[in-house]
């Protein structure tokens, strides 16, 4: 118990000194899921060479056995016959430590390894003030309990170095109110390419340069220019997707803050499938999603949805769409607008918000 206690406080001091120790520049590795550019892998050692880079790049060796990121700070650091020695994360990691020269630092790195060795020693409390404090540094981790045979260890259910802001917005549909974070990673994961709503329970993923693109695009199609060899949302830019962004932008709302809730409105209605409904099926995700946001913003919604209809017949996002067309065409009593999606542009945008909503409230209904 005296142990515990004295762990308890050493943590608590550890999180009250890391409030005033100043976050690094953010520097961005993306690179849209292909392979990495020379800028871009700069960008990459510059993050993970900082001092929170470090310890970053030691707690995944720690916790995971995974050198990947230790060998990018320093090539072959820990070569392949290493790995197969009994515990040598640990003996690594311990030599880590030894080189550390802050104090602060010190503690805390030398915290992780007794939640590592002794997790019978730490209890919940301090495990969240110890999050808390590696969040002042860049280290977004969520530590779990787990319990096998008789023994405990603690270990991370995600480890990711960047920092996570919260989402601004409820959701529009769905009657469910968690704190759910858009992460921003600081290098490059293969799961943050694209905007999507992760693997991690609590976090979604939206890619800046994705807002970024639609963004200069609907600047562009107000200001007349020419935009037939840009891709919005993935697909080409025809007459449909042009007179929906202009009409979406037609007042004085922030194009680019409203392009960003649609990306947020979309990924939340996914993540919320996940969490509460434990449903995955793509299709189903897509044209919840699609309701939600032609709802919210009707004409800015049904860009989205024309751009769904340039893509494959076979694609979950084309069959998403034609399913929320189906659904309009019978409840409106317009049976056109299945073989011309076309029409439904000019329905009056107050009845599109209605559809959306039973649209919605079908679907999810046939959920339960």
């Amino acid at each position: 118990m005296k142990f515990l206690s004295c762990m308890q406080h050493m943590c608590i001091l550890i999180i009250l000194m890391a409030f005033f120790v100043p976050a690094p520049a953010i520097l961005y590795a993306e690179n849209g899921g292909q392979e990495l550019t020379g800028l871009e892998h700069q960008n990459n050692y510059v993050n993970i060479r900082s001092t929170n880079g470090k310890l970053y790049a030691y707690i995944v060796l720690l916790y995971n056995e995974n050198p990947h990121f230790v060998n990018i700070i320093q090539e072959h650091s820990i070569p392949v016959d290493l790995m197969q020695k009994e515990g040598f994360h640990i003996g690594e990691y311990r030599e880590y430590v030894r080189g550390i020269r802050d104090p602060l630092l010190y503690r805390l790195a030398e915290m992780m390894l007794t939640v590592y060795l002794h997790p019978k020693k730490i209890d919940d409390k301090t495990l969240l003030l110890l999050q808390d404090s590696l969040e002042k540094r860049n280290i977004i981790l969520r530590f779990s309990r787990e319990k096998s045979s008789g023994s405990e260890r603690i270990v991370l259910d995600y480890c990711i170095y960047g920092s996570r802001k919260p989402l601004s917005i409820s959701h529009p549909l769905f009657n469910v109110n968690e704190k759910i974070y858009n992460i921003i990673p600081y290098i490059y994961y293969d799961e943050f390419s694209t905007s999507n709503s992760t693997f991690y329970f609590d976090m979604i993923y939206i890619n800046p340069d994705e807002v970024q693109n639609d963004y200069i695009i609907a600047k562009k199609i107000l200001r007349g220019e020419n935009v037939d060899s840009m891709f919005f949302v993935g697909a080409r830019v025809g007459d449909d997707i042009k007179y929906c962004l202009l009409r979406a932008f037609d007042g004085k709302k922030s194009i680019k803050n409203e392009i960003l809730k649609l990306f947020e409105i979309h990924e939340l209605t996914h993540k919320i499938l996940n969490n509460h409904y434990n449903y995955y099926d793509q299709v189903t995700g897509e044209e919840l999603a699609l309701s939600c946001t032609i709802y919210t913003n009707v004409y800015l919604g049904l860009s989205v949805l024309y751009s769904y209809l340039d893509y494959s017949m076979t694609n979950p996002h084309w069959i998403a769409a034609m399913n929320y067309i189906k659904f309009v065409a019978g409840e409106y009593g317009k049976k056109e607008l299945i073989d011309n999606p076309s029409l439904l542009k000019n329905i009056p945008p107050g009845d599109l918000q209605k559809m959306s909503r039973m649209h919605f409230q079908a679907v999810v209904k046939n959920l339960k």
